[in-house]
């Protein structure tokens, strides 16, 4: 049997049988069997200068490259989750900046106009083709859920001791693989494709 393909999006592994891209890379993920990806848009950031109500708020062009290279994740992921792939998404913390819209608004006339740039709240949750409703915060307090944890099972058992969560997942019907020891509120999740094989793993890491 043929060693299955494995890519990382965002972070690398030392491994020379993981092949590691970088956030900003165009690729399609169809020609990978397993998808390891961390949602990171920290280079976006480094471009920020302006902040909006206490976040960072992106440059037009920033903002361009940032909301096309999300859609582009969000398209490849689904993708290949719908042709039978395994992605598992380590659940990095949550980054909101306001991004420009491309809308204007103006006010006043003439050397008194006033051009206002319409912004709005974008973050790197938005690659992942599943409504999580994440909410920031820290813990390392996890077990397994009784359902959907058996996929990750064995890997549980390997990095428990070191693994933490950074942000709860808040939406209804959350399919949790991972749950906080106190609360049993989602950090992990599992989505099954009903059309084929594919998996959509979310984790805590």
């Amino acid at each position: 049997m043929a060693a299955k393909k494995i890519l990382s999006v965002g972070f690398e592994l030392a491994s020379n049988d993981v092949t590691y891209c970088d956030f900003q890379e165009d690729i399609s993920l169809l020609d990978w069997d397993i998808v390891l990806f961390k949602p990171v848009i920290g280079s976006y950031l480094t471009y920020s200068s302006d902040y909006y109500q206490g976040k960072p708020s992106l440059s037009d062009s920033s903002s361009f490259r940032l909301k096309e290279q999300c859609d582009h994740w969000h398209r490849e992921i689904k993708d290949a989750f719908d042709s039978g792939k395994t992605v598992i998404v380590f659940l990095s913390e949550l980054h909101e900046v306001y991004v420009d819209t491309g809308e204007r608004r103006y006010s006043g006339t003439g050397r008194n106009q006033k051009t206002t740039r319409i912004v709005s709240l974008h973050n790197n949750y938005s690659v992942i083709p599943a409504t999580l409703s994440p909410v920031s915060t820290k813990g390392a307090a996890i077990k397994l859920a009784t359902r959907n944890a058996d996929v990750i099972a064995t890997y549980w058992k390997e990095f428990e001791e070191v693994s933490q969560y950074k942000v709860l997942l808040t939406a209804d019907k959350i399919p949790a693989c991972l749950l906080t020891k106190n609360g049993d509120k989602p950090v992990g999740a599992l989505y099954r494709s009903k059309n084929s094989n594919g998996s959509l793993i979310v984790i805590a890491h």
